[in-house]
């Protein structure tokens, strides 16, 4: 696989680096925001330094438009809006060099999962009207159930920042159609239902409340 030789600054190849990827992700699940920042910069930094434009190595291209998409999550979450929206721009900036969807070493990187990450951010830094303006235009038709599934999770969460029941109801459903499992044991799912059905009171939908 190209880009994955032993001239890697730091003796790792980019299915390695994409490792990185996932370790980050994993802290960002745990709450340690601090340790996935720092794992993600260095795999990135290491890339960089050694693929330059990388304008021949879409694998390499992939690893690190995730890497910036995961910085960009990690930012939001800790409040950081302007890093986070650096990060973003970033990641779409690469995702439009590299110029089509792919899966190298399973991160669905490309211009679409760059959009979908792009509602996820939005959502997370409370800019629900953006966050509703990407993503009810993105055709995911390409894109794995996961990937689907928390674009409509997301889209659920921003109609539920703006008190939209209704629509907010219609997009979990959707996700819970696709990716039960997503529905019923995210954390942020679980927390949307439970602002649902506050908002809503006892004009509640049943589905809402078979879903929570």
């Amino acid at each position: 696989m190209g880009g994955s030789g032993s001239g890697d600054p730091g003796g790792r190849g980019v299915g390695q680096h994409a490792s990185i990827f996932r370790l980050a992700q994993a802290f960002v699940r745990l709450k340690h925001l601090d340790q996935a920042e720092h794992s993600a910069t260095t795999a990135l930094n290491a890339l960089e330094r050694h693929y330059g434009d990388a304008a021949n190595e879409p694998e390499a291209l992939s690893v690190i438009g995730a890497l910036h998409l995961a910085l960009a999550l990690i930012h939001a979450r800790a409040g950081a809006r302007t890093r986070a929206r650096q990060e973003m721009k970033r990641a779409r900036e690469v995702a439009a060099r590299l110029g089509e969807d792919r899966n190298d070493f399973n991160s669905e990187f490309g211009p679409t999962n760059a959009e979908i990450q792009a509602v996820s951010i939005a959502v997370e830094l409370g800019d629900a009207g953006e966050a509703i303006e990407v993503g009810t235009g993105l055709d995911t038709s390409t894109m794995s159930v996961e990937r689907r599934a928390r674009l409509k999770l997301d889209l659920g969460r921003a109609y539920a920042q703006r008190r939209q029941v209704g629509e907010a109801m219609g997009a979990l459903l959707d996700a819970e159609q696709l990716s039960p499992d997503l529905i019923h044991t995210h954390v942020a799912a679980r927390e949307t239902i439970r602002d649902l059905l506050l908002f809503a009171g006892r004009t509640a939908p049943p589905e809402l409340k078979v879903v929570g």
